[in-house]
């Protein structure tokens, strides 16, 4: 994965609760002048019943769009299609291949951004949880490596609070999210000419290890807020 595309994912990534759907925010803003419109009659002692139930309507819409776009911290756990290599060493005068140190998943603390389709869990008559995708960048990964893996998968969210209600006031996470989806990201293998249980080739003077792109899989649980 190359630098320049990291930095458009991670950058599409940061602006998506803001830019990526410019049509919503017309709607915030329409919803916003009309809620004001109605709260300044109703201050002024001019609002009927028809009125109040428009507020209420405008009020719980306002809510749904500014709620359903979300970011998270979570914990991924990526697979790998041969595991992934940390550690080597040779053995013995013959300098035998062995390694120490390998593993089909790795974890990993990743930044990401979903969309929960409210109205879609509503219509199936579900109340605290609900379906959507994700959008992920890893910010820690198996070297300490920074925006080096991206995902994309489908999400189900699982509300502590009714869809479309106000988080009550101190709640900082409001949903716990278990993702899953193709993760891009890099693995470390065997260098081409070193196989494990065999002699090192003279012309290695030590075991050396290969770095390359991998498209895999990934299980993501997150917090939302």
């Amino acid at each position: 994965m190359k630098k320049k595309p990291i930095v458009l994912i991670v950058l599409t990534l940061l602006m998506s609760n803001s830019g990526a759907f410019a049509e919503d925010m017309t709607d915030k803003e329409i919803l916003t002048q009309e809620i004001e419109v109605i709260e300044k009659k109703c201050e002024g002692g001019t609002c009927d019943s028809k009125d109040i139930k428009t507020l209420k309507e405008n009020v719980s819409a306002l809510d749904q769009l500014t709620e359903t776009f979300k970011f998270g911290v979570a914990i991924g756990f990526e697979h790998y299609k041969d595991d992934y290599i940390s550690e080597t060493e040779t053995i013995g005068d013959n300098r035998i291949v062995r390694v120490s140190d390998s593993q089909e998943y790795k974890p990993s603390v990743w930044l990401e951004t979903h969309y929960i389709w409210d109205g879609i869990a509503s219509k199936w008559g579900l109340t605290h949880s609900a379906p959507g995708f994700y959008i992920g960048a890893r910010l820690l990964g198996p070297d300490s490596d920074v925006f080096e893996a991206f995902s994309l998968g489908a999400m189900w969210s699982f509300k502590r609070t009714r869809i479309g209600n106000i988080p009550p006031s101190g709640q900082i996470a409001e949903s716990i999210n278990i993702g899953i989806g193709p993760v891009w990201h890099k693995t470390k293998t065997l260098a081409s000419g070193i196989t494990e249980g065999e002699q090192l080739s003279a012309d290695f003077n030590d075991v050396k290890l290969d770095e390359r792109d991998e498209v895999s899989w990934m299980i993501m649980i997150s917090a939302g807020f």
